[in-house]
Parts: structure tokens; sequence; C-alpha cells
């Protein structure tokens, strides 16, 4: 070996001193190390390495002109000979291989052959690249749906992994897909209803988290096409009767299951199924085996669904103080400062829907909101023709605001400004106190905040 000999010079030239060995200890890990890394970058080639950079840059080239034919024999060897020369081997894989599984669609035994080959490699990503394990079985799940012809069962397995794998990041169309495999799996009775349901809560939530974080365009349009194409297949299934029927026995079984509550809770608050009286007495055994922000907003909206006001408000409040997620807690309160703004509690109302904004940048609906509070109340904030109408301006700078920061709301803060503007007072109704445009005057009553005079023209 080529560091022994040099440690040996060394050895002649030095005597024996602790910092002599170290220095040897040294100079022995450095060479060890870097031939160690030759070794590994030869490895990776298998064990004919020129045969493999042959075959991986002859079958890119075929590639890259989409001449899946003559890339097949390098992609082929170079798969199955050195797969870790290139990622690219795991990753052209499926776009060569599908292309020769569509070519021979008429013929089943060779179809089926490629689709094995296909499988194949996808598995080969997971086992070579673990942290790519989601999206490989994901795709693989994908393209098994594609081709699968009656039983669905494998296609299910693949995509509930890949969801598994991925968690709150699952793609969406990994989410469409499972859940269409669902379905076929249900009608061919391979599955029970219970299984859709607690699928549809899962994958609801995942769209949900998905949503309330800032996806790209492309990944944004997966995600709602995803929620459309799930949602409407589990209205051909979702029946507020059914579901009752199926889950009352097993919560009057089990009143103690935190875990079966929660469930219950959550789907039926996503299907407003939340006057039942299934969902009150729900939320009603969650909050008193421990207090939360779910049990709680349950209990909100099942007495809401009754009528009973204290009694919803109360629960919505508690629901607030118990949410750690501040994106939750910001839309709690703006569903408070709209339960205070129908009690005419309009200051609290106001207050309320500014402390939803706080928690949650770059969000205009607690500004609309407010807007709507100041146009509805302005006639009550006056005493004459002119200063009735002060409101109307402040409610203006409301929407103004909203759009200023939440350009999502543009086009309902446009339509809701042309309103103002229609009821903006004439110059001669403040004329008597000599009041001009742009002048900055203070809108009276409980709005109370200064906003600028502006005139119809």
């Amino acid at each position: 070996m080529v560091y022994k000999t040099q440690i040996r010079m060394i050895m002649k030239k030095n005597s024996f001193t602790l910092t002599n060995i170290s220095m040897l200890v040294i100079v022995q890990l450095v060479l060890m190390g870097t031939m160690n890394s030759f070794a590994q970058e030869d490895d990776k080639f298998g064990s004919n390495p020129d045969k493999c950079k042959e075959s991986v840059s002859l079958y890119r080239e075929y590639y890259k002109q989409k001449n899946y034919v003559d890339a097949l024999p390098g992609w082929r060897w170079s798969f199955f000979n050195c797969p870790t020369a290139t990622k690219n081997i795991v990753i052209n894989g499926p776009t060569i291989i599908e292309s020769f599984v569509k070519k021979n669609k008429a013929n089943p035994e060779l179809k089926k052959a490629y689709l094995d080959t296909l499988w194949m490699v996808y598995d080969k990503r997971v086992e070579l690249y673990p942290d790519d394990k989601g999206y490989a079985l994901g795709r693989k799940g994908m393209d098994m749906y594609d081709y699968a012809e009656e039983d669905y069962t494998d296609v299910y397995n693949t995509l509930t992994e890949s969801m598994k794998t991925d968690s709150l990041e699952t793609d969406g169309y990994v989410m469409m897909r499972l859940y269409m495999a669902g379905m076929k799996r249900l009608v061919a009775k391979q599955i029970e209803m219970e299984v859709m349901y607690d699928l549809y809560d899962e994958v609801s939530t995942i769209i949900e988290h998905q949503l309330k974080g800032t996806p790209d365009e492309k990944d944004l349009k997966k995600i709602n096409k995803a929620q459309e194409v799930i949602d409407q297949n589990f209205e051909r299934i979702a029946k507020e009767e059914q579901y009752v029927e199926m889950m009352a026995p097993k919560v009057e079984a089990a009143p103690t299951d935190a875990a079966l509550l929660n469930k219950v809770i959550n789907m039926m608050t996503k299907r407003k199924w939340t006057g039942n009286d299934l969902y009150l007495n729900s939320s009603e055994l969650s909050y008193k085996l421990k207090p939360s922000a779910t049990a709680a907003y349950g209990l909100y909206e099942g007495y809401a669904k009754k009528g009973n006001d204290a009694e919803s408000t109360k629960y919505l409040e508690e629901s607030i103080k118990l949410e750690e997620d501040n994106t939750e807690k910001a839309e709690k309160l703006l569903k408070l400062a709209k339960v205070y703004g129908s009690q005419k509690k309009y200051s609290s109302a106001r207050s309320t829907a500014q402390d939803a904004a706080g928690l949650r940048s770059g969000w205009g609906e607690p500004y609309i909101y407010i807007g709507d509070l100041y146009l509805g109340t302005t006639s009550s904030c006056g005493d004459n023709a002119c200063n009735q109408k002060y409101g109307v301006w402040a409610a203006e700078d409301m929407y103004l605001k909203a759009k200023s920061v939440d350009s999502s709301l543009a086009g309902t803060a446009n339509s809701k400004i042309a309103s103002c503007k229609k009821y903006y007072p004439v110059k001669k109704d403040c004329f008597f106190i000599g009041l001009e445009g742009g002048a900055t005057v203070t809108v009276g009553g409980w709005i109370g905040v200064a906003t600028t005079a502006r005139f119809a023209d």
C-alpha cells in the first residue's frame, strides 16, 4: 500500500515522539480516506466501469432525443449492472419502460412483462434512495391505477404507503388516485364504508393543511383538482343518516374513546352535519374527557345549530383559548367577531377581527368584515345628513386595506368600494358645515375613527 511506504519513510526520519506518532496517524487516516473515496467512486460504476459509463452516456443521448427504442439497450445494461452510476437511471427508467408498455398494449404477455419491469424500477429507486420513498411509491401507485383492470388492492396499498410516508406533504394527485382506488374497492366489496369515511377525513385534513400554506401555481392546481374529485366521489356515498346509524352505536359503546369521538366530530364538522344530536353528544363527551379546542368548537357548532346563542358563544370563546395553531385561531376569532356583530356588540366585533388579522399576515378577510360593520351601521353614527355618512368613507378605507394586504381579495374589495361610492354624501349635504373634500373628519358613534372626506362627482 502507498500510504504504508510513506509512513515508513516518515519513521526513518523521525524519532518516536508523541507528536511524530500523532502525525503518522493523521497521515494514515487522510490517505485511507482518499483511497476509500476513490474505491467508492469506482464501486458505483460496477465491475465494468468503462462499459457502464459508455452505456449511461449512450442511453442518455437517445433519451434526450425521446428515442426510447435506441435508449433501451444502454439503459437496461446500466440498470442491471451499475444502477448507482447516476440517479438518472431510476428517474429516466419509467419513461422509457412505459413507452414500451404503450407500444405493446395489444400483446398482453409482453405488456405485463414491461409492467413488471416498471414496478421493479420504482422499487429500485426506493431501495437506492430511501428519501424518495414517498414520491416513488406515489408515481408507482398512480401508474398502477392507470393499468389496473379489476383488482385495485395493490394500487390502494401502494398509494396508502406513499401517503403514510409523505404525510402532510402528500402529492395532490396521489391522494386523488388513492381515493378513487378506494371507491373501486368499496364497489367490489373489499372494504367497508367506514374505511372510506376515515380516508376522506385523512385526505381532506392534508388538503386543508396544504391550502393554508403557500403552494405554487402548479401545486395549487393539483390540490384544487384533488379536492374536487375527492369531494365528488365522497358525495356519492356520504349520507348523514347512514353515517349516524354507523357511528352512533360505536360512540355509545365507547364513550371514553377520545380518538373515536374526535373522528366523529371532525367528520361531521367537515360535512356540516353539526345539527345532529350525535355531533353535540360526541362533542360533550370529548369535552368532559379533556377540554380541547376541537371539542369546544364542536359544542359551539352544535349549540349554534340549536339556536342556543349563549352556550355557543361561550364554547367558541373557550375553543379560541385552547387553540394552539395560529391559523386556526385566526379563523375562529373572525367567527367570534361575526357572532359579536350579530349581537350588536360592534366594538367587541371590531377588536376581535383585528386580533384575527394580527395572527395571520397577508389575510384581508377581517378588514372586509370591519368595513361591512362600518357600512352597515354608519347611519346610526351621526345626527345629520352629512356626518351620518362618514362611516361610508371609513368602510372604504377598510376595503382598500383588505386588498392592499391580500391581493386575492381585490375583486371582492373593488366591488365593495364601488358600492361605497354610491353612498357618498353629496356636497350640498355638507355645505352648511363647510366640509371640503380631502379634509380629515372623525366618524361619530361607536366607529370613532378618523377618515378623509370624499364626495361624489
